[in-house]
């Protein structure tokens, strides 16, 4: 079916943000917009199909007449599920849809030429690499670093360094008594404490014939030694399976200098750590799911995953926060975006900051006050890309058109 080139009409379906963004930006292009923003789930009686709901509900809409629709569910099943509808009910239209799974993409596009998938997270993470490189305008150059609290010490490695000198000090001063009250020399006294601690017992040297206190001391020796010997090995065995688990986990202090900390790996972090690495730049990962399926993959590919809360300074801390050249936080909640970008100044405060914030007037208000360098949303660098096709379709009438 040919396209209407002279139209000026947009039809949008979906509810999200990148949807509304588009809708906005569409129509200030001077396009008339339909939006609906639900379909399948009005449509749906409960015995119709997908399919059949999908033409029930559009049955008084003449599609073909739209120069694009757009599908821009916040949901990758929601935005599959009306392609497969409308390709079936309408195989000539003009599609553009949002899909954040890169391995369904070809084949979808290879079944239906007239298909275009975009994804809005390999879309914007560019914006957010770029701003590594660009100028910026300080309002507050003079900034002053403040104290940085160190963290403190390791409970149970005070413990085991106390447990270590107790013990040495209960050798000692057996091997003294010993050497003294038996009359054994200081090398038979040693020989003599070290047997009855490690619980061997040769019986060469043995209490039998001395005296109660000296029997009293052994007793002692024996018990003390039974229990400092246990806790120590405990605690040795602890500390060593932690730093197993912290080295497997990524929780180590990272002496890195002029990388790249980026917070968050979800879709956005994602392709922004691929996009990092295309570019040769060093980054260390904070990522506080531990059952993320991308840890492993970048690890894989030699680039440094910390598993942990990017909001605790230590865990910054560990990162490199006070020697890196940028930090980036992707994590999908805007005020723990601020958050972590203002703890991280705490160590350095010229870092460069860029942040995901998804309020747009909020984005305005962090970047003046707070003088972070980027505040951007996702869906905002997306809405700026699906809106650019249209001018695509009419400069270029025979995209999509075959």
């Amino acid at each position: 079916m040919a396209i209407n080139l002279n139209g000026k009409s947009i039809f949008i379906f979906g509810s999200g943000h990148l949807a509304c963004r588009v809708k906005k930006l569409v129509a200030d292009k001077g396009y008339t917009v339909t939006h609906l923003l639900s379909l399948i789930t009005d449509g749906l009686d409960g015995h119709s199909s997908t399919i059949e709901a999908t033409e029930k509900a559009l049955r008084d809409v003449d599609l073909s007449s739209f120069l694009i629709t757009y599908i821009l569910h916040e949901k990758d099943e929601d935005n599959l599920e009306m392609v497969i509808a409308l390709m079936a009910l309408y195989p000539d239209l003009n599609l553009y849809t949002s899909l954040f799974n890169e391995n369904i993409r070809p084949h979808l596009e290879a079944a239906n030429p007239k298909l275009t998938i975009l994804n809005p997270a390999r879309l914007a993470a560019p914006f957010f690499v770029n701003a590594l490189n660009q100028d910026i305008n300080r309002k507050h150059p003079s900034a002053i670093r403040p104290d940085i609290v160190k963290p403190s010490t390791n409970k149970k490695d005070i413990l085991l360094k106390r447990l270590i000198l107790s013990f040495a000090l209960l050798v000692i001063t057996a091997t003294t008594y010993f050497h003294f009250h038996e009359h054994l020399s200081w090398l038979d006294a040693f020989y003599f404490v070290v047997v009855t601690v490690s619980t061997v017992g040769y019986g060469d040297v043995n209490l039998l014939a001395s005296s109660a206190i000296s029997k009293m001391v052994g007793i002692t020796l024996i018990l003390c030694s039974t229990v400092f010997i246990w806790l120590i090995f405990s605690l040795i065995i602890d500390r060593i399976i932690k730093r197993r688990v912290q080295r497997l986990l990524g929780r180590k202090r990272y002496k890195f200098v002029n990388h790249v900390i980026l917070c968050g790996l979800g879709r956005l972090g994602y392709f922004i750590a691929d996009e990092l690495q295309r570019r040769g730049q060093k980054v260390v990962i904070i990522e506080s799911n531990e059952d993320s399926a991308n840890i492993e993959y970048f690890r894989s590919r030699d680039i440094d995953v910390y598993t942990g809360n990017a909001r605790l300074p230590k865990v910054l801390q560990d990162a490199g926060a006070e020697y890196c050249s940028a930090l980036i936080s992707v994590i999908n909640d805007d005020y723990v975006n601020l958050e972590i970008a203002l703890n991280a100044r705490y160590f350095q405060p010229n870092i460069r900051l860029i942040l995901r914030i998804f309020d747009e007037s909020m984005a305005k208000v962090v970047k003046e006050k707070f003088d972070i360098h980027l505040t951007q949303s996702m869906s905002f660098i997306a809405a700026e890309c699906f809106s650019s096709v249209l001018d695509e379709q009419v400069i270029n009438p025979e995209i999509n058109s075959n």
